[in-house]
């Protein structure tokens, strides 16, 4: 069977796929209940405990330039240990493609689609990936980077234009709940959303060897908090932290009320689009990653053509995975717990020993070049 075509995307299109990952889900609920009106401090924190896991993410891409996790892996750990650990690679892509395509089908359902079935949205919401899937990660680097600008302009212009309904008495008193609480707490914010970028090292291999890993996930980390730091603000300024915390939903209610007069008089109609574009890109990364990882599994080279069933099996995966709205929004504060050896564990430990190897095979190679 002929090789498959190399797939590439640039630096430019990378960050702006991984900005939208990280902007995704997260903007739906972003507001923690343990730290109210210190969220924004809590999401400050996080961003300290991401930069040095993202680094050792960028540090893999760089240590083994055009390779995804799933070939280091193998190249790393052989046949048995190596299949074990893409399996558990596998499994976390496609759980956390259905985890993400639920909490969009919940908030379609509940804020704009009430009277849709569930399956009905999940399954449109599918289709789209789908095609995005199988047209390659090159379109969806392309997608992104001219969805980035719309998105970004009805975030900020949400932000603008709620500058005269704010109180500023929503975020006081600041640091209410001692440091220990909030940098506790900036672990939720830190597993979601910044490790889920783990994701994203099973596309790695189309990631240009020249372009720098680093720059990649530090531009991307960064303007990603700048974003979702503006819309977390927003929320507690709008809405206050009693139905700022009892919201399902709280970005898209502060919007809703926004009143200005007949100039985008459903800005609440494009907020809704904004969250779905991005939830879309999140959901197609760990799709992508998860068909990645299933040929890998099993020796298929052309991972498109199992697109299909993957996205069947997450479309099951999303309906029955809770129970209700609220048993969802409850397994948010498990869901760290349950992602630290994706996260943390897996990848730590691929770091390590690719660091040992490689200065191994540096060692020798210097070795056989004075002989």
């Amino acid at each position: 069977m002929p090789n498959m075509p190399k797939e590439a995307i640039s630096a430019s299109q990378a960050v702006c796929v991984l900005i939208l990952f990280l902007f995704g889900s997260s903007a739906l609920f972003n507001i923690d209940a343990h730290t109210a009106q210190d969220s924004w401090i809590s999401l400050l924190f996080a961003l300290i405990y991401a930069l040095p896991v993202l680094m050792i993410y960028a540090r893999l891409m760089k240590l083994f330039p055009e390779k995804d996790l799933f070939e280091i892996i193998k190249l790393l750990f052989g046949k048995v240990t190596g299949k074990v650990l893409v399996a558990l690679m596998t499994w976390y892509a496609l759980h956390l493609a259905a985890l993400v395509l639920r909490n969009f089908s919940e908030f379609i359902r509940i804020s704009v689609m009430f009277q849709t079935p569930q399956i009905v949205i999940m399954i449109i919401m599918m289709l789209l990936v789908v095609y995005m899937t199988k047209s390659g990660i090159e379109t969806m680097g392309r997608w992104s980077i001219f969805m980035m600008p719309f998105i970004l302009t009805i975030s900020l212009l949400t932000v603008i234009l709620s500058i005269n309904k704010i109180d500023i008495g929503n975020i006081y008193p600041i640091m209410e709940h001692g440091l220990g609480t909030i940098a506790a707490h900036a672990f939720d914010f830190f597993s979601f959303p910044y490790a889920e970028t783990v994701v994203f090292l099973c596309l790695a291999g189309c990631y240009k060897r020249k372009e720098s890993p680093y720059k990649l996930y530090v531009y991307s980390a960064l303007t990603g908090t700048a974003i979702l730091l503006l819309v977390m603000l927003r929320n507690i300024l709008l809405l206050g932290i009693p139905m700022g915390i009892a919201d399902y939903f709280p970005s898209f209610t502060a919007v809703s009320i926004l009143d200005i007069g007949g100039f985008l008089a459903h800005i609440e109609g494009s907020t809704a689009t904004n969250l779905i574009l991005a939830g879309i890109i999140k959901i197609t990364v760990c799709l992508a990653a998860a068909t990645k990882g299933m040929a890998s599994l099993f020796g298929i080279q052309n991972y498109k053509n199992i697109v299909f069933p993957l996205a069947v099996l997450t479309i099951a995966l999303g309906f029955v995975i809770y129970r209700s709205t609220l048993e969802m929004i409850n397994f948010l504060g498990l869901y760290p717990y349950y992602a630290i050896p994706f996260q943390l564990a897996i990848p730590i430990l691929v770091w390590v020993v690719g660091e040992i190897k490689v200065r191994k095979m540096r060692k020798k190679e210097t070795k056989e070049i004075s002989s």
